[in-house]
């Protein structure tokens, strides 16, 4: 496929993968085994297509957030229907890793690109324990998620250009564990509607911290 329309195309290709990944999530999470197989063979054919070139932010997003889902179902945050050898399942950090690349393709046009942050890696696992602390509390869990957005904007530790990008990620992200809570792979612990009321800002602001990880 030629160059120039991969480019053309690249929102297109990374909100359909997207989608792909969340019906597979939906559809196979009895078989463990099975769904990483298939996301592993998904991820391949994504990352083949850019020739290889978010490999790296994959491998990172991978590792950092299948580390922060098992210390957050340890601490009883939420729990997987189907984990038979870690707290979360084994396709888990797969599908950590395919997100944060596919959101990266799909909506950071014209944002700002930042630079790897150690900050960032600390903020991803103390947030990680904090909210495994706190979630009996939603609310309180929900303005401290305002809280921290807001302060991080006005240190100008996130950049205004990339609210759109971030806002995306948490609709997205948010429909994305909404369609598989409703499908019975995972569940909240406490969650006044099933989905916690803080899920879009954990969205938003997570995947502006793993764009200051996988740099």
């Amino acid at each position: 496929m030629k160059r120039w329309v991969i480019e053309l195309m690249r929102p297109a290709f990374a909100i359909t993968f997207f989608l792909a990944g969340t019906a597979l999530m939906m559809q196979f999470y009895g078989q463990e085994l099975l769904l990483l197989g298939l996301m592993s063979a998904a991820v391949i054919a994504c990352l083949a297509i850019d020739k290889w070139k978010n490999t790296k932010m994959f491998l990172i997003a991978m590792v950092v957030g299948g580390a922060c889902e098992n210390i957050a179902v340890m601490l009883g945050a939420w729990s997987y229907t189907n984990a038979g050898f870690l707290f979360a399942p084994l396709w888990l950090p797969v599908g950590w890793g395919m997100s944060v690349v596919l959101l990266e393709e799909a909506f950071s046009q014209e944002a700002y690109v930042p630079k790897f942050s150690k900050r960032a890696l600390g903020m991803a696992f103390g947030g990680t324990f904090i909210t495994a602390a706190a979630f009996p509390l939603e609310v309180g869990v929900l303005l401290g998620f305002a809280f921290v957005t807001l302060l991080l904007f006005a240190v100008k530790y996130y950049d205004f250009s990339e609210i759109r990008m971030a806002v995306f990620a948490a609709i997205f992200g948010t429909a994305m564990e909404t369609a598989c809570i409703m499908a019975g792979n995972w569940h909240y612990s406490a969650a006044m509607f099933g989905t916690p009321l803080w899920l879009p800002l954990c969205w938003f602001n997570a995947f502006l911290i793993m764009r200051r990880i996988t740099r």
